[in-house]
């Protein structure tokens, strides 16, 4: 029996759905799924989420790459602070095509923003892969 359901949703046996097994797993997802959804994007609860994909848009104007972190940084804890509390960032940083580590792939109009946080003393990571819509003529 699982946690929680692991996305993108997948047949796994015989019609139901894959699912997370420990903890930590779940967790994990559900930080993504928190941080992934758009405030108003839930009609039941339009609070829950993050404006990070509304800041994409403003993100590649001429913005210093610490002032972006930490735009990013503060929607993180503002969201985690609020819907998942036992949580706590440890660090976060934003890359770019540009600033990438090696071996990561990335679009030229992604961010990738790696996070680090503990959970009931648990140290671990996240990365979440943001695409920055691009007007299509």
């Amino acid at each position: 029996m699982g946690i929680n359901l692991k996305f993108p949703l997948r047949s796994y046996r015989r019609g139901f759905f894959e699912m997370n097994n420990t903890t930590t797993a779940a967790v994990r997802e559900n930080i993504k799924t928190l941080l992934m959804t758009v405030k108003g994007e839930r009609v039941v609860n339009p609070d829950i989420g993050t404006n990070i994909p509304t800041l994409m848009g403003q993100l590649f104007e001429q913005v210093e790459p610490g002032e972006m972190e930490a735009q990013i940084g503060s929607e993180i804890e503002t969201a985690l602070e609020v819907w998942m509390p036992e949580v706590k960032m440890t660090s976060i940083r934003v890359y770019t095509q540009e600033t990438v580590p090696g071996g990561t792939a990335l679009n030229p109009n992604d961010i990738l923003v790696r996070m680090e946080y503990e959970y009931s003393g648990i140290p671990d990571m996240i990365d979440l892969d943001y695409a920055v819509a691009t007007a299509r003529g």
